[in-house]
């Protein structure tokens, strides 16, 4: 398995697909997970994490998807929710360039909450790579 495979045609979250992945969450319509919003650059800024990491660091997608985790539950950019959605943008973003992430639900909640407790993305993307298989596109 090539975790830099592909990486020219890498696809990106965006603000719309993350209000899309909030509300899905939460229960909530897209409006509504906007006004529990605090801080749009914020998100609009971890949202970007994955390519800038692609691009000056040369990172591989396990480093890119750690870093929009990481940027998503440190940012705290919504009221409530930001670890639960950095783990499913995490795992959105993988799976939509053609990975995903073979571990329990209390192995990813653990991975989440360790960014909490200061893992960086560096050290969550080792964690990724030995789980991280391609899918069957």
């Amino acid at each position: 398995m090539d975790p830099h495979a592909g990486e020219s045609e890498a696809v990106y979250l965006d603000f719309a697909d993350a209000l899309e992945l909030y509300a899905a969450i939460m229960g909530a319509t897209a409006e509504q997970a906007a006004d529990q919003l605090r801080d749009r650059p914020g998100l609009e800024s971890a949202l970007r994490r994955p390519l800038n990491y692609a691009l000056y660091e040369q990172a591989d997608f396990a480093l890119q998807g750690s870093a929009l985790a990481h940027g998503i539950a440190e940012g705290q950019t919504f009221i409530d929710g930001n670890k639960r959605l950095a783990l499913v943008a995490m795992l959105t973003f993988l799976e939509v360039n053609g990975f995903r992430v073979e571990a329990s639900d209390p192995e990813l909640a653990a991975w989440i909450l360790r960014l909490g407790a200061g893992t960086g993305p560096e050290q969550l993307a080792e964690v990724i790579r030995a789980s991280l298989r391609p899918t069957d596109h």
